[in-house]
């Protein structure tokens, strides 16, 4: 069984600093932890490397500044999780819990 539906948006961050090719994706959508049916809305943090993205392993997020910009990763995380809010309307998801995703 599934705990991740097919994600409603994401965003994908390179992070090369990891190795190349690596990328953390956000992603907004349904997930079920207790793998019982039961799904909820939310963000989280996947790492992809080239087209794989890795469900089981735990995204370690960076809070090193990169060079050249001096922003860190998680800086860039955030401001992804903060796009995906917006760009989403998850401030109105308990009236859209019960809606199926795309």
């Amino acid at each position: 069984m599934a705990i991740h539906k097919k994600p409603i948006d994401y965003i994908d961050i390179p992070a090369p600093q990891h190795s190349e090719g690596a990328y953390y994706r956000v992603v907004y959508g349904d997930v079920d932890w207790e793998e019982n049916e039961n799904f909820h809305r939310a963000i989280y943090v996947l790492m992809g490397y080239e087209e794989k993205i890795m469900y089981r392993r735990v995204a370690h997020i960076l809070t090193t500044p990169n060079h050249p910009n001096d922003l860190s990763d998680f800086d860039k995380v955030m401001a992804a999780m903060t796009r995906l809010k917006d760009r989403n309307a998850v401030y109105n998801d308990k009236k859209r819990e019960n809606q199926t995703s795309v």
